[in-house]
């Protein structure tokens, strides 16, 4: 995954940090690269140049803590209580940056459908840090399906998926 975005990240001279180590977590396969590749693409998109992104996962108990770290401008304190507004841009709209405001808002949603809890810890100046906490896939019965992951039958069809 880090690999689609690798051409954004040196278009703006941002360093992607290299993955972990695999993990497994019981989520849609789909939506979760879809909401990694949204927060893997703002923090590019909201850093500074010569800035990084790392993603990092890691087993915290029976949850996978997965983060997303930039060192981009963070978010200052008095817009926090916005972050998940639909459309509400925390005033990039005044930047040449495109985008509708609505990308956390889906993330969360998404993160939620799935079992999980987004949660956001930034610094204005400092960077921000996205923790999605999902089910563990470990010691997880499901059935097997043809393409040889396993399946389990919830809201977003989740399945073990390696990260």
């Amino acid at each position: 995954m880090l690999a689609l975005l690798a051409p954004l990240a040196h278009e703006r001279n941002v360093e992607l940090g290299p993955a972990t180590a695999p993990v497994h977590v019981l989520a849609d396969r789909r939506r979760l690269r879809q909401v990694l590749i949204n927060l893997v693409t703002n923090g590019v998109r909201y850093n500074r140049p010569g800035g990084t992104v790392a993603v990092t996962a890691q087993l915290d108990g029976s949850v996978v803590v997965i983060a997303v770290r930039d060192t981009g401008r963070g978010i200052p304190a008095e817009m926090l209580g916005r972050l998940f507004t639909p459309f509400d841009r925390l005033g990039a709209e005044g930047t040449t940056e495109s985008g509708a405001g609505l990308g956390l808002v889906l993330a969360r949603t998404l993160t939620v459908a799935m079992g999980g809890t987004l949660e956001v810890t930034t610094a204005a100046g400092e960077g921000t840090t996205i923790d999605m906490r999902l089910p563990t896939a470990n010691g997880t019965h499901c059935a097997p399906t043809p393409d040889g992951s396993a399946t389990r039958r919830r809201r977003l069809r989740p399945s073990i998926t390696q990260l």
